[in-house]
């Protein structure tokens, strides 16, 4: 008994055609909690005059945090840098 034949990976993508374009994430409409505290932060908080901000790793990954959370989300994102582990973070909550 003869298997069939198989297409091949490049055969399938040439029947299936282009993927459909997918926009690109944007920070300010997404479920966002702050990195040190795990408050619930809301796009409001991000404009004059700000309560939350966006700080950066030095791999330049962004992370929310609370104006007042900012030194403790620092230190989570040295840690971070430091240690090359995944950013701890705080639980989420509303």
């Amino acid at each position: 008994m003869k298997r069939e034949k198989r297409l091949t990976k490049k055969e399938r993508k040439a029947i299936a055609g282009p993927r459909p374009q997918q926009a690109a994430p944007a920070h300010h409409h997404q479920h966002i909690h702050c990195v040190a505290c795990g408050k619930h932060l809301d796009d409001e908080m991000f404009e004059d005059p700000a309560t939350a901000t966006w700080i950066a790793c030095q791999h330049h990954s962004q992370f929310p945090t609370c104006i007042a959370c900012r030194e403790k989300s620092q230190a989570l994102l040295d840690e971070h840098d430091r240690t090359g582990q995944p950013v701890r973070t705080a639980s989420a909550w509303h």
